[in-house]
């Protein structure tokens, strides 16, 4: 009889922690789930708005046809450096705009003892370009392709002397058309920095010198084209 009383009361016993475990149970919350942060994506760099920088670089000058003051043709090269400003406009990755551009220069030749008297010399050079072009790009982020074509304008500059009191000089304007491609790459915030390379043509004009003291120079139709490689900076305003 004592043992049946052990029994039903270890029976019993079991049972009351059953009926606490379950009552604790359903009082605790169940564990809440958080997805983990989505990582926002980085932000693309965009190439729209207006710009404004500055260029260095090196140009090749050839003068073919006629030489006026009776020589052969030239080959001109020298330093340059100049002031750019353009507009970008980005639609997805392409990049569209126009540039325009001035370079200070002193792309010159010169050809000392031109008439085999033991004197004189013939200085030629071309002392300024200007180009005025259609951008075309392609954006991988911060870096950008692209190439440009549109006019030209440089200026042709003859100085010629005799050593004996002679002289001969001319200035002449040229208008004529250019291509060329670069790299562009945002380095910081709004600044980017470039390569470039163009190609100027420009057709035959009539270069007539003025000369006197004895010497004289006859009208000739001269050809140019010019190389020209530029580094530049610049600065471009953000786009609302």
């Amino acid at each position: 009889m004592r043992r049946s009383a052990a029994v039903w009361l270890s029976v019993a016993f079991v049972a009351f922690l059953s009926m606490c475990s379950a009552s604790v149970a359903a009082d605790l919350r169940r564990p809440v789930y958080k997805a983990p942060p989505l990582l926002a994506p980085a932000p693309v760099y965009s190439w729209t708005g207006f710009y404004v920088g500055g260029h260095a670089g090196y140009g090749w000058s050839n003068f073919s046809g006629d030489d006026p003051a009776g020589g052969e043709p030239a080959k001109a090269k020298g330093w340059l450096g100049g002031v750019t400003v353009g507009y970008n406009y980005q639609i997805n990755a392409f990049v569209i705009g126009v540039e325009g551009d001035y370079s200070w220069a002193n792309v010159g030749y010169s050809e000392p003892d031109i008439f085999g008297v033991g004197a004189g010399e013939a200085k030629l050079k071309n002392d300024f370009f200007a180009t005025a072009a259609v951008r075309l790009g392609y954006a991988i982020d911060r870096l950008l392709i692209y190439g440009k074509g549109g006019a030209a304008w440089t200026r042709d500059k003859w100085d010629v002397t005799d050593g004996l009191g002679g002289y001969a000089n001319g200035t002449f304007n040229r208008t004529g058309w250019m291509v060329g491609g670069g790299l562009e790459y945002a380095f910081w915030d709004n600044w980017s920095a470039k390569v470039e390379y163009n190609y100027l043509q420009f057709k035959s004009i009539e270069e007539n010198l003025t000369t006197g003291g004895g010497l004289t120079a006859t009208p000739a139709n001269v050809k140019l084209s010019t190389h020209l490689v530029k580094l530049g900076l610049n600065y471009r305003f953000a786009w609302p």
